[in-house]
């Protein structure tokens, strides 16, 4: 768990400085070109909205997590807690969020590799994290092999740097990058981000 709350101090700060400031290409797009599809396409705003209900809670309990880390909290019970918090809210946030993107559709059939790599990685994501809840559940703060305990739970699948890869995915589509910017969900979440990290 070491590595993950590092991973995690990396993720806050890129999150909280401009997940929703938008960096992709800004300003006046190209008109899109009309094609022909059989299914409909989600609307990209309320896909990017969806994505960030999913992700917000994950990224709030990561900057609580940190602030317990990082403000030098050696307390095993507080770790847990925050640890427990991160787990639980980031577990069942992303879970429900994939079966709703997955319920959605692809914003665009340009977007389908990326909708169906998003659907699966918080579909994987939400799971490792309830599991990782439980086994944290089952931990004794008053261990003295609390600490060795802690570290063996999550792995390299618990790394949620692999958060921001998503995130920075969306930020490099033109038309997800402007939808990122207008839904009400992505907006809440940079002002919580930015309140938190202040």
């Amino acid at each position: 768990m070491k590595k993950t709350i590092a991973a995690a101090g990396v993720l806050a700060a890129a999150l909280v400085t401009g997940a929703c400031s938008g960096s992709g290409s800004g300003g006046t797009s190209a008109a899109p070109t009309t094609t022909t599809t059989t299914a409909a396409a989600a609307d990209p705003v309320k896909w990017t909205g969806t994505f960030c209900k999913g992700i917000s809670p994950t990224a709030e309990a990561i900057v609580e997590l940190l602030k317990t880390v990082l403000s030098g909290q050696s307390d095993p019970a507080a770790q847990k807690a925050a640890l427990l918090a991160y787990a639980e809210k980031g577990g069942s946030a992303l879970t429900d969020a994939a079966k709703e993107l997955e319920g959605l559709g692809a914003p665009s059939e340009k977007a389908k590799a990326l909708h169906d790599e998003v659907v699966k990685f918080f579909t994987d994501s939400g799971a490792q994290l309830e599991k990782a809840a439980k086994e944290l559940e089952k931990l004794d703060p008053n261990d003295p092999d609390f600490a060795t305990k802690l570290e063996q739970i999550g792995g390299e699948d618990a790394d949620p740097s692999k958060l921001q890869a998503q995130v920075d995915k969306l930020k490099n589509d033109p038309e997800l990058s402007q939808a990122f910017q207008k839904a009400p969900e992505c907006v809440e979440m940079g002002e919580k981000l930015k309140s938190l990290g202040g």
